[in-house]
């Protein structure tokens, strides 16, 4: 016997786990991300349309505006940083899959747009 340490190797609930802790963090993302452009573009229209004179009839309505677009922007770079966080452990968790299958060589890669592109498999 050898007295070289084996890999662990992952368990599908492990990978699963992983797999969706980034997704979940990615959606997160894209969502705070959406809502932040939404509000960006509410702020651009509410400074176009002088909204922010004190005197305005929708003054308050516009710094309600401003201030949810700070608290989205806020929001947006702990979001981006738990979503690299996340995909720092996916790529942990890949690494470990990839050396605990020592019998696979290399995976085939299939070029699917070529494949649509010429019409189908042939």
């Amino acid at each position: 016997m050898t007295n070289e340490p084996t890999a662990h190797p992952m368990n599908e609930r492990e990978i699963l786990a992983s797999v969706l802790r980034w997704h979940t963090a990615y959606a997160r993302r894209l969502g705070i991300g959406a809502q932040n452009r939404r509000l960006d573009k509410a702020v651009k229209v509410a400074c176009e349309t002088d909204s922010f004179n004190p005197y305005a009839p929708n003054y308050r309505d516009a710094c309600l505006v401003r201030n949810a677009a700070a608290g989205a922007a806020q929001r947006l770079t702990p979001a981006r940083r738990e979503e690299l966080a996340a995909l720092r452990d996916l790529a942990k968790v890949c690494a470990k899959v990839r050396t605990s299958q020592n019998d696979v060589v290399d995976a085939n890669v299939i070029d699917l747009p070529l494949l649509i592109g010429n019409g189908g498999i042939q």
